[in-house]
């Protein structure tokens, strides 16, 4: 029967390793990344920080945990890259929105000049 702390690690995996796919493809633009999205994330990576900062001797009093932390030390690394790649999607979206609304401003000044001309 597996330990508490190492079917816990794996529960937490899990769920990396399904935001992990999801942050991949919100960048193809198959999902959407949001506030929803980020939290879902933080709340795994809470869970693990007192794992994390003990592994070390975890590692050393429950070998059978070395495979599981190694996974999630994987999975964050690779979800790190992802998320970096987000981040540099969400800023061109912005500067996409930032322009069209300047597009948007500009035609409404426009449409202004012209009503008063009539």
């Amino acid at each position: 029967m597996p330990a508490p702390l190492t079917e816990k690690i794996a529960v937490v995996n899990a769920r990396i390793a399904r935001l992990l796919d999801d942050s991949r493809r919100s960048l193809k633009g198959e999902r959407e990344f949001n506030v929803e999205t980020v939290r879902a994330l933080s709340q795994p990576i809470s869970e693990m920080a007192p794992v994390m900062a003990q592994s070390r001797e975890l590692r050393l009093l429950q070998p059978e945990i070395d495979g599981q932390l190694d996974l999630y030390v994987d999975q964050i690394t690779e979800l790190r890259d992802v998320l970096e790649n987000v981040r540099m999607m969400l800023l061109a979206r912005r500067a996409s929105l930032e322009a069209g609304r300047g597009q948007l401003e500009a035609v409404t000044l426009w449409a202004a000049a012209l009503s008063r001309t009539r």
